[in-house]
């Protein structure tokens, strides 16, 4: 600020072929005086340059100053990301299904093409997934990705038909103890987000994390629902990080 010091920066990532995401830091003493919106400008036409519509800036929610730069530059609001850390001492009881419900490992199912199918039917509205592009989830690239089909795991309902997904992401054996296992979100496709399937497929994924080790486990989670995160919180899960996305459309 007293020179040629840096005053400002932008990073822009490209992550699907419909949204690229970004972050854009100012000093504090040059605040409210353009930089902040140079910078946002710029970003806008790095996108444009990629070919994709959306500009997406994840801020923490209770950071009022940055959420209203972001409205003031056309930014609006799409969705939450949260991420949860249960202890590994933590207790977990065994998971209580609604009649007719049950979970079962992928490993066991053996069928990946339904799984890409349930990913993309629970995620495809939920604002923060691949899933939001449709026909990027493939086959393909979910066999690329997933770790173990034993910690994967399908939901049916009453009729036979899956209805949910979850995966999990155990720490390296040699990992340091406190490095987490991950969970990633369950996934309720909408006509059965009702049916109170989420606390139980988190627990059938936690349970089988923990008998890998006894290690934390973070839940992360994109465009879930406040009352779905509270629900993860019943079960010992802390929020520990809680960003909201706003998004700038761009065109193409």
């Amino acid at each position: 600020p007293d020179g040629d010091g840096l005053i400002g920066m932008a990073v822009l990532l490209p992550q699907t072929p419909d949204r690229c995401y970004a972050d854009i830091r100012v000093h504090p003493a040059w605040r409210q005086r353009g930089v902040g919106r140079a910078l946002s400008d710029a970003l806008a036409a790095g996108v444009a340059e990629f070919g994709t519509r959306y500009l997406t800036i994840d801020v923490a929610a209770d950071n009022r100053d940055a959420l209203l730069f972001l409205l003031s530059q056309g930014f609006r609001y799409r969705g939450d990301t949260w991420a949860l850390s249960l202890p590994a001492a933590a207790e977990l009881p065994a998971p209580v299904w609604p009649a007719g419900y049950e979970a079962r490992s992928l490993a066991e199912v053996d069928d990946l093409p339904l799984f890409v199918d349930l990913c993309n039917a629970t995620f495809g509205d939920l604002w923060g997934h691949h899933e939001n592009t449709p026909g990027l989830v493939t086959v393909e690239r979910m066999a690329e990705g997933l770790s173990d089909p034993a910690g994967a795991f399908l939901v049916f309902g009453p009729d036979g038909a899956a209805v949910g997904q979850c995966r999990t992401f155990p720490a390296a054996a040699d990992a340091p103890p406190d490095a987490p296992h991950v969970l990633d979100q369950p996934g309720i496709v909408p006509d059965h987000r009702a049916a109170g399937l989420h606390a139980p497929l988190a627990l059938t994924a936690a349970r089988w994390l923990r008998e890998l080790g006894a290690r934390p486990i973070r839940l992360e989670s994109w465009g879930e629902s406040a009352a779905t995160i509270a629900l993860y919180e019943t079960l010992g899960f802390a929020l520990v990080e809680h960003e909201v996305s706003y998004v700038r459309g761009v065109g193409r």
